[in-house]
């Protein structure tokens, strides 16, 4: 609610070139790792884009790093700004508690809706899709899921 005043060129500059260096580093460890893998046998993957527990299924080397890897970096990344949204809202509801309006209350908590409906489908997919550091998640549940979550 106090953006114009927070939000200054200078932090907006910062905040960016964070963002690209936190999320270049942790890329580039992730593709560091995906480059030493070994690939024998069929080279199709049964699923509509590139995702990393196909590649990780059509690999001949041991994937077990990799899977920890993407474990620990949807912890990192995903939980934790799930996290900090969570916070977010808690205030916003809070604030909206304590609007004097019945009206302008029904509206804010229909806005919040429509959006943590959106937060639920993304955080959701990509927590079931990553989170579950197991190599017994069926392809098939992989796809549907990896498809609700690019849709």
């Amino acid at each position: 609610l106090h953006y114009a005043a927070i939000m200054k060129q200078q932090l907006c500059t910062h905040l960016v070139v964070a963002a690209w260096i936190l999320g270049f580093t942790l890329s580039s460890y992730h593709l560091v790792l995906f480059s030493k893998l070994t690939f024998c046998g069929p080279n199709k993957i049964q699923h509509f884009f590139c995702d990393n527990s196909p590649l990780f299924k059509l690999s001949c080397s041991d994937t077990s790093l990799l899977w920890k890897a993407d474990s620990i970096f949807i912890s990192f990344v995903v939980l934790g700004s799930l996290c900090l949204i969570l916070v977010s809202y808690m205030c916003i509801f809070h604030c909206i508690l304590h609007m004097p309006s019945a009206s302008g209350r029904k509206k804010a908590f229909a806005t919040c809706s429509s959006h943590l409906t959106a937060l639920a489908i993304a955080y959701g997919s990509c927590i079931v899709l990553y989170a579950q550091p197991t190599e017994e998640v069926s392809l098939e549940t992989n796809t549907v899921v990896a498809l609700l979550n690019t849709v």
